[in-house]
């Protein structure tokens, strides 16, 4: 067995270990590329040379960003710097977290839990503590401030995909887990052979939904202030920030146009030949649908200059990859990965007490400083916040859910519509904000259900995208299975539909309802000027408390929002996930 994935795409590579070149491509064509690539290679070492210059704190404020907008491509490319490294981080942190949440039950029952919390917890409220953290580690140099805004970006990433990438591998068929074990697959080969591709689909969307929520992040930690110091790294975010202190809406708008832009060439240029090339790891053996395509993967595939560089790749990891099948080699005796990882007795007392030891230290605090009566009023501003999230999460279902299984069942949609939804969700939802707050006050609207509306403004797009790739990935087998037996409206939902894109929308719907409740911190608490619209809730309670620097109030918001967050994962996320993988895997 040479694979388990169909690869329509692309022939099957030759057997021992042998390489083959075939090169075809125009002399144009590949020296266009040639110095596309040297140019690219350029401008990197060009701008990561500028994240190690010596740091001054008292020069690093919002006078310092020049609004001319004939700056801001220099300022757009440092930002997407920063953006793919935290990609890159993110994406090497959930393949190995991931895989162990999948494939060991110990580790499963740690990690889900912990994500469930980190998720939560809103990380721009850390920067104050990563942000001298990180200058210190790299004192005198520019990379604290680097270091600290990639973090930040990492952290608003990693969770959606480790979601992402745990609920593809809790749901690849049994038979194609069972034929690795059956020919004995090392670590390294199931890794690469049966893992990596049956997440392939699920992780470039996400990946696509993670960059774009990184935005968020990265606009708001390129202009940090920490102990009544600004701090003010170049890119867009700290551009729009000058920009608002300055009330210069043309330079906000010349800004916008340029996120814009460069959402559309990451789209263009990495994005979509992504989707693309992973079509070929779709979980069927049907006939082929009507594939994603890609301009620019075409290009790559004409290429006989990159097809040369693939195979000295090759050629050139063939030890490493040689090395790791030989440590990572399958036992003589083949066993259930999942029962070989299952849960020790004393895991769960344990971790019970390493939990309760965290909760009596942090209530002595609280109880000291706060008192029990401020408590219980804390865990009512929880009940409604959890009601917003949770309206989010239904109306987000609602709108989204039949919008996302129109476009993952028909890549022509996909393509036409995949960068206007990219754009849109790139688009920070903090820059939104101050247009939602003055129509809250011409209209007169509630900010009970304002908030709503601007927590959904971040979190909602984690329905689409994880609903999308559900359906793009739906075999093509079953699609005609279900057009041989006609299925039409209710029918064709209830039987066909939901049950297929039912595991990719509980992750959506998971990852939603951590970033509304990240989103309730900054979505409860709006300004316009000196107006402010306010509504009673955990999220304004932590703004609130964070803003006058109260540590023992902060800490309370921050534990009852991760008591609502892990209890709901326990009464609701993980049932749904059982339901997913019990029945409705494909």
């Amino acid at each position: 067995m040479e694979k388990l994935f169909s690869a329509t795409a692309n022939p099957a590579p030759p057997r021992h270990g042998t390489v083959s070149v075939r090169l075809g491509g125009t002399p144009i064509l590949d020296l266009a590329l040639l110095v596309l690539g040297l140019a690219l290679v350029a401008g990197i070492a060009s701008l990561s040379s500028q994240m190690a210059v010596s740091f001054h704190p008292e020069a690093s404020t919002l006078s310092g960003i020049d609004l001319n907008p004939i700056h801001l491509p220099a300022y757009a490319a440092r930002s997407s710097l920063r953006m793919f490294i935290g990609l890159g981080i993110s994406l090497g942190i959930c393949l190995v977290v991931g895989t162990l949440a999948a494939r060991n039950a110990i580790a499963e029952r740690v990690i889900l839990p912990l994500v469930d919390i980190l998720q939560s917890v809103p990380v721009l409220g850390f920067l104050a503590i990563t942000v001298a953290f990180f200058i210190n580690l790299f004192r005198g140099s520019l990379l604290g401030l680097e270091a600290a805004s990639i973090f930040a970006i990492v952290t608003g990433q990693l969770w959606n995909l480790i979601f992402s990438y745990y609920q593809s591998l809790r749901t690849v068929p049994s038979d194609l887990s069972e034929a690795a074990t059956l020919y004995r697959f090392s670590g390294w080969q199931r890794f690469t052979q049966l893992d990596l591709p049956a997440g392939s689909i699920n992780l470039v969307w996400n990946g696509m939904m993670s960059f774009a929520g990184g935005w968020f992040f990265a606009t708001q930690s390129e202009a940090i202030s920490v102990n009544n110091a600004d701090y003010t790294l170049p890119g867009l975010g700290s551009y729009v920030a000058a920009a608002i202190a300055a009330q210069r809406l043309d330079c906000i708008l010349w800004a916008l146009i340029t996120m814009v832009l460069v959402v559309v060439i990451s789209d263009q240029l990495f994005w979509r030949p992504l989707v693309a090339w992973s079509e070929r790891f779709r979980l069927d053996s049907g006939a082929a649908g009507e594939p994603a395509r890609s301009w620019f993967l075409d290009l790559l595939n004409r290429s006989g200059g990159l097809r040369w560089l693939k195979a000295a790749g090759a050629i050139t990891l063939q030890p490493l990859t040689r090395t790791l099948r030989r440590l990572t080699q399958a036992p003589e005796q083949p066993s259930n990965t999942r029962e070989s990882g299952a849960v020790p007795a004393w895991l769960d007392p344990l971790l019970l007490l390493l939990a309760g030891a965290a909760v009596v230290w942090g209530l002595d605090v609280i109880l000291h400083e706060v008192g029990p009566a401020e408590t219980l009023e804390v865990l009512g501003f929880g009940l409604l916040t959890l009601g917003r999230v949770l309206a989010v999460v239904a109306l987000s279902s609602l709108v989204f859910l039949p919008l996302a299984v129109m476009i993952g069942l028909r890549p022509r949609l996909s393509t036409l519509l995949q960068p206007l939804i990219l754009m849109l969700a790139s688009i920070p939802a903090n820059l939104l904000f101050p247009f939602f707050t003055l129509l809250f006050l011409f209209s007169g609207l509630p900010m009970w259900i304002g908030s709503v509306i601007l927590m959904a403004l971040g979190s909602q797009w984690y329905v689409l995208f994880n609903t999308t790739a559900g359906a793009s990935a739906i075999p093509n087998d079953l699609r005609e299975m279900e057009q041989v037996f006609g299925l039409r409206g209710k029918q064709r939902w209830s039987r066909y539909l939901l049950p297929a894109v039912f595991s990719s929308w509980v992750t959506g719907a998971i990852t939603a309802s951590g970033a509304a409740w990240n989103a309730s911190i900054v979505a409860e608490v709006v300004t316009w000027g000196s107006t402010t619209l306010q509504t009673t809730g955990l999220g304004a309670y932590i703004a609130e408390a964070t803003r006058s620097g109260d540590g023992p109030r902060i800490l309370l918001g921050l534990m009852v929002m991760s008591l609502f967050v892990v209890g709901f994962n326990r009464l609701l996320w993980r049932p749904l996930y059982r339901i997913a993988e019990r029945r409705f895997a494909l």
